[in-house]
């Protein structure tokens, strides 16, 4: 693979690296799309973490027959404890499925109502990979919250083998009248991206993908 932008669910297509043992992580399991995907192609181990009640449940009902995957209400970042869980501005609810699934722990995400929140669960990322001895591949889509967990990734890059990430902030991304998207998390971006590739990590153990 040589590509920085990975598409999400054409890049498992060629990928052999999972099998029926593996243990995948699947932070921001949104309402199971990728899990979906993955189970279904390489009956692996899978564990999601999704704080948005509304996916949560979708995800929760989906899967009930599946034993090999489970679902934790709760995000992640890097303490336990809780936090608010910010909604689209346009959501109409909390359980608006239009745009809950964007929902984020950053308030100063460009599109969130600050008004518009719950509490949610917080587990830190720190004490889920010491629940794993191996790790084959995480997935994270947490709409800006990646910059909280992605150093602690890096501290134990030797028991993950690949990082497939959505990040935010990317000043070559999508643009909405004239502005970057995410403009708000571009120094976070420049700096982990930076720190990636000064270790040989990016498009390497780890992926961009969209």
């Amino acid at each position: 693979m040589n590509k920085s932008n990975i598409n999400k669910l054409s890049f498992f297509d060629n990928y052999k690296l999972l099998n029926k043992e593996s243990i995948v992580l699947d932070i921001g399991g949104n309402i199971g799309e990728v899990t979906n995907y993955i189970s279904k192609k390489y009956n692996c181990n899978i564990y999601a973490y999704e704080p948005n009640p509304a996916c949560f449940n979708h995800m929760k009902l989906k899967f009930k027959e599946i034993n090999k995957i489970i679902i934790n209400d709760c995000a992640v970042s890097n303490f336990n404890g809780n936090d608010f869980l910010y909604f689209h501005y346009d959501a109409k609810g909390n359980d608006d499925i239009r745009y809950i699934q964007g929902a984020t722990l950053r308030k100063e995400k460009d599109n969130i109502d600050i008004n518009k929140k719950i509490k949610v669960k917080v587990l830190d990322i720190k004490d889920i990979l010491g629940s794993f001895k191996r790790i084959n591949l995480i997935k994270i889509d947490i709409e800006g919250s990646e910059y909280s967990i992605l150093p602690e990734l890096i501290n134990n890059k030797e028991k993950i083998d690949l990082v497939l990430c959505e990040m935010h902030g990317n000043p070559n991304g999508k643009r909405i009248n004239g502005k970057h998207k995410n403009n708000n998390f571009t120094k976070e971006y420049n700096s982990i991206i930076l720190e990636l590739k000064k270790l040989g990590l990016y498009n390497n153990w780890f992926y961009e993908w969209h």
